[in-house]
């Protein structure tokens, strides 16, 4: 029941870092927005993780497997889908991140060998569906693209996540957040764009950001994945509804925008279902 509980804190916790996103990144460009999101949830992992940092055997395959994710979802899935936020806003951008079941399964299925099932095929095609309503809606095809491609950074992360998972959860995301912050604090240095923007959206959106990722792993450690997962997947619906309610000026929701969310939802659950 606790677990339960906790998926769906994960799930709110990443809606409401939805829309703190869209606003947050009104007026900052996207590469600082995105160094301050991910130190703020840097430093938080960090404070988690302290307490079994001496006790965690680390074994070096597994830590470079690790670094790697963080380079692929930290750096680079953050930075598309954050720039998808700033054009196409966060219930579209975030309804195409959730693609990231997708291609986790789709790499399950061709590099671990895992099985393709129905649920997974139909899933499939209805966020597939999804998604193409958004693309009928008049905004910019490229930002839903570009979220998608996010998906697909998450994806590969979560397999890379997988394989190199170490004793301790916290520890693991510790070290993949702090390499991808590494890598795009580099990148933003070249771009002059290395600095922590002083905005409380943006640090209440890195703070979102870790308390779900923590009630996430926290889920996964008392409850059954075919339970948390579909749970936590429910944050685009989430992050759409709070957009509806909360920042409707700044961010235009229509049916097609609850339609195109709930499909691609069910997609995603259906997919996390078929995956077990």
């Amino acid at each position: 029941m606790i677990g339960t509980v906790f998926a769906v804190i994960s799930s709110i916790f990443w809606g409401f870092n939805g829309i703190l996103l869209r606003k947050g990144l009104k007026e900052v460009d996207t590469i600082s927005g995105t160094f301050t999101v991910v130190s703020t949830t840097t430093f938080i992992t960090a404070i988690v993780a302290l307490k079994d940092l001496k006790t965690t055997p680390i074994v070096y395959d597994k830590v470079l497997m690790l670094v790697l994710a963080g380079v692929i979802s930290y750096f680079i899935g953050r930075l598309f889908t954050y720039s998808s936020v700033s054009t196409i806003g966060s219930s579209r951008a975030f309804s195409g991140t959730s693609t990231r079941i997708l291609f986790s399964a789709i790499f399950g299925v061709f590099l671990l060998h895992e099985m393709l099932s129905l649920p997974i095929l139909f899933g499939t095609v209805m966020m597939i569906f999804g998604l193409y309503i958004f693309s009928t809606e008049g905004f910019d095809v490229k930002g839903i693209y570009t979220s998608v491609a996010g998906g697909f950074a998450y994806g590969l992360a979560s397999l890379l996540i997988k394989v190199g998972m170490l004793s301790s959860v916290f520890v693991s995301v510790f070290i993949a957040s702090i390499s991808g912050l590494t890598f795009l604090g580099m990148f933003a240095k070249t771009q002059n764009r290395l600095k922590f923007v002083k905005n409380k959206y943006l640090i209440l959106s890195g703070t979102s950001l870790a308390l779900g990722n923590i009630s996430y792993y926290l889920a996964l450690s008392m409850a059954p994945l075919v339970i948390v997962v579909p749970l936590s997947n429910l944050y685009p619906l989430i992050t759409t509804l709070l957009s509806y309610l909360l920042i409707q000026k700044l961010e235009y929701v229509s049916i097609k925008t609850f339609v195109g969310s709930l499909l691609a939802v069910i997609g995603s659950i259906l997919i996390a279902i078929g995956k077990v």
